[in-house]
């Protein structure tokens, strides 16, 4: 009988808070629910975590203030992911409860958080499927040798953003824009990605270079494809459009390179957002190949 209430001691199985809205906005109330779950007394838990007893008790009854550190170390002993502690039973981010509780950190704590989120969205980011990949890059970069070359060892259906836009307004690229503007295009752009993304199981899309000035599009690809970012030096991609037969970019304007450098250096921060990142510089298309499969496997 004694080991009976002594057990019901440490558990502490008080009546449940009619207001479910305030359990799920109060990080000690999450802890109690998950130590619950694993049938693990709060005495276990202090032991486990290294956290005093009388501070876990204070924090389950939806007291006190845990540090990083403490939500950490207490995720780690009920074998959690820190950022399981921000969710809620429907599995949404509770991005009040986020805010409040980033306020109320100093600035260590503050770059402590930043540590966690980079170290667990570089783990994520190599879970995330990679049956069906986007490309993107600038022109002359190597997007469509790279996507051909895969396509054609896996048989992934490829597809090109500019040619799916086109059949979708049913007009060349230059009369959808003449017709409708920017705005047209970037419609048709974001619908196409969309379709192809849900319309298949596995595939390839090379992107547009200009993709990533749309937020919608691009946040878009980053949320759903496995997206590769095949990187060059303004040099080569000039030089690669010239190799192509297309003189076009220095005949029509002797500021072309410039052009370029800037357009890249405006692009650099949103083509790093990428999953993976292949530099194409000064290698072989089989070189830049072998490099890109090695890192997808």
């Amino acid at each position: 009988m004694n080991n009976i209430q002594e057990y019901k001691n440490n558990i502490l199985l008080e009546p449940s808070n009619p207001n479910k809205e305030d359990d799920e906005n109060n990080i000690g109330l999450l802890v109690k629910k998950y130590r619950l779950k694993r049938g693990m007394t709060r005495q276990v838990l202090a032991n486990k975590s290294g956290i005093s007893l009388r501070y876990l008790a204070q924090l389950e009854s939806g007291k006190g203030n845990p540090t990083v550190s403490i939500i950490s170390n207490i995720s780690h002993a009920l074998n959690l992911s820190s950022y399981e502690f921000f969710y809620n039973e429907k599995n949404i981010i509770d991005t009040d409860l986020l805010d409040y509780r980033f306020k109320s950190f100093n600035s260590k704590q503050k770059n402590k958080v930043f540590e966690l989120i980079n170290k667990m969205y570089n783990e994520n980011k190599y879970k995330k499927s990679k049956n069906k990949i986007a490309f993107i890059g600038l022109r002359g970069a190597g997007k469509s040798t790279l996507g051909n070359m895969l396509h054609e060892e896996f048989s992934y259906p490829l597809y090109e953003a500019t040619n799916e836009i086109e059949k979708l307004g049913g007009m060349n690229i230059n009369e959808i824009i003449e017709l409708g503007g920017q705005g047209m295009y970037r419609r048709f752009e974001f619908d196409v990605v969309k379709y192809l993304f849900e319309n298949h199981s596995k595939l390839i899309l090379l992107a547009g270079g200009s993709i990533v000035s749309e937020d919608k599009t691009y946040n878009y690809v980053l949320n759903n494809y496995f997206t590769i970012w095949i990187k060059a030096s303004p040099s080569e991609h000039m030089q690669r459009v010239l190799n192509q037969g297309d003189s076009r970019p220095m005949s029509s304007n002797p500021r072309a390179m410039d052009d370029l450098n800037n357009i890249l250096n405006e692009r650099i921060a949103l083509y790093s957002k990428a999953d993976l990142i292949i530099d194409s510089e000064n290698r072989s298309a089989e070189e830049a190949y072998k490099d890109l499969k090695t890192k997808l496997v």
